[in-house]
């Protein structure tokens, strides 16, 4: 009979440590959602160019870029080398006011132009490029990392003509990217130039403009993604090992208790390091990531096998055989269950994470 109130005490016990543990997955899975949704508020819009004011000065703008390097997902910057240039025919002159609404430090960076003055062309229209080499700054998205996307951008805007005044025209056809730009990890998917109306809600203590105000811009993009092979052999593969060397206290005998233990507490602790490691490399972010679900989920199975070696370490106290056969058994299945629900929950998260 004590051993009957034992056994169930500790049963009790398990279920309650297990329902904490998740309870506090899910709250973690919440308060990532709740934040990711409320970093979408912005006080000002990008909109697409649909309709040209008649009065407005039409700027051909277009992008090439020559160099890509120090890409720092940490500090969400990067740095780019790249030729702009301007085709107009007005009086104005759109290199004069121009700025980078994703630069990061304007000393840092240098704006070499091709002519003294802007050329004439043969149509007419005056011509201009600059050779540009800076740092920028986008916002990476990260809830998918390590299998995320990224949008490399150029902003650039004009910082005294409004839009009624003056427009961006995307040089699509010239646009693009050198054959020699190359990112390690990562692989180019698409690259895209758009003009931009960008709205302000404010007039920026201007009375002359009313109370918000529409700026040309232009954005150009480059469509970055990482290889599926850096998250198979980089960073699920070390964590498949570790987990694995966890199962391994389940096939110890049931007297080894002490290496039972000590071998999935190692492996938790082992798992937190690796965490870590990867973690090292990121801003600071206030939501789960892919791979951190695919590492809370490896922490419960660790703590169910830690768990289930301190349980049975009371049933084969007396050294019965019929104890040590029911540890055996119940090591088996919780092997099949464990494996089963480690590779198939990183599959779903994949498949989720992937079909958005």
């Amino acid at each position: 009979m004590h051993i009957l109130v034992r056994n169930s005490t500790t049963r009790k016990l398990l279920i309650s440590v297990l329902f904490v543990a998740l309870l506090a997955l899910l709250v973690q899975f919440g308060s990532g959602i709740r934040v990711s949704a409320q970093s979408a508020a912005k006080s000002d819009t990008f909109k697409p160019l649909t309709d040209i004011p008649a009065q407005a000065e039409q700027v051909e703008t277009g992008i090439f870029v020559m160099n890509f390097h120090d890409l720092d997902i940490a500090s969400n910057t990067y740095s780019l080398d790249f030729y702009v240039w301007f085709k107009w025919k007005g009086a104005l002159d759109p290199t004069a006011n121009l700025e980078y609404n994703n630069g990061v430090d304007d000393s840092d960076r240098t704006s070499v132009p091709s002519y003294k003055t802007p050329e004439k062309l043969p149509d007419g229209r005056f011509f201009q490029a600059l050779r540009v080499d800076g740092r920028f700054v986008q916002p990476f998205a990260l809830a998918k990392y390590p299998l995320d996307r990224q949008t490399i951008t150029i902003e650039l805007e004009d910082s005294v003509y409004i839009a009624d005044q003056m427009v961006y025209v995307a040089d699509t056809k010239q646009s693009g990217y050198s054959s020699t730009v190359s990112i390690p990890g990562w692989e180019i998917q698409a690259t895209n130039i758009s003009s931009l109306v960008h709205e302000y809600t404010t007039n920026f203590g201007d009375p002359r403009l009313g109370d918000k105000t529409q700026y040309a811009a232009l954005q150009y993009s480059l469509t970055v993604s990482r290889s599926f092979s850096f998250f198979t052999w980089k960073l699920l593969l070390p964590l498949v090992i570790v987990i694995a060397a966890s199962w391994g206290a389940l096939l110890l005998k049931p007297q080894y208790v002490d290496s039972r233990i000590a071998l999935s507490v190692t492996a938790l602790l082992t798992t937190v390091f690796l965490q870590q490691s990867y973690s090292s490399t990121l801003p600071n972010i206030g939501y789960l990531v892919l791979l951190d679900k695919i590492y809370a989920l490896a922490y419960l199975l660790i703590t169910i096998s830690i768990l289930e070696a301190i349980v049975t370490a009371d049933w084969i106290k007396d050294e019965t055989p019929e104890n040590s056969a029911r540890v055996v058994r119940l090591d088996r299945r919780l092997l099949a269950i464990q494996i089963v629900v480690f590779f198939g929950g990183v599959a779903l998260l994949l498949l989720l994470s992937l079909s958005e």
